[in-house]
């Protein structure tokens, strides 16, 4: 669940969504990821390390250059995660608990 929460996280902003966003597919290399924002280089390599950290997204270096890429294996935590509160949503049928006490009173004050 902490890998899970890391991630959410990472995805909690919309540049570091955006970024995701580019990536979907294939391989950029970080020059061309800053010049797509009106961002500093510091900036974009901030939330390109906080997506790195939170395993969103990997690095490879090739020279002195460094590509970018989607980590699969985060895209398939989330997927399963989203699945499983599906398949609880669609499939169960939970009766209600007990209301709490200041509702229950608030109930009963309203019915008599």
């Amino acid at each position: 669940m902490k890998d899970l929460v890391q991630i959410f996280k990472a995805l909690g902003d919309e540049t570091r969504l955006e970024i995701v966003n580019m990536l979907r597919g294939r391989q950029l290399c970080v020059c061309e990821i800053i010049d797509a924002f009106k961002l500093s280089q510091p900036a974009i390599s901030h939330h390109l390390k906080i997506l790195r950290q939170a395993g969103v997204i990997d690095d490879a270096k090739e020279g002195k250059w460094v590509f970018y890429s989607l980590n699969p294996e985060a895209f398939r935590l989330i997927e399963a995660f989203l699945t499983q509160i599906q398949i609880r949503r669609l499939g169960e049928v939970e009766a209600r608990g007990k209301p709490c006490l200041p509702y229950q009173i608030q109930q009963e004050e309203e019915e008599e």
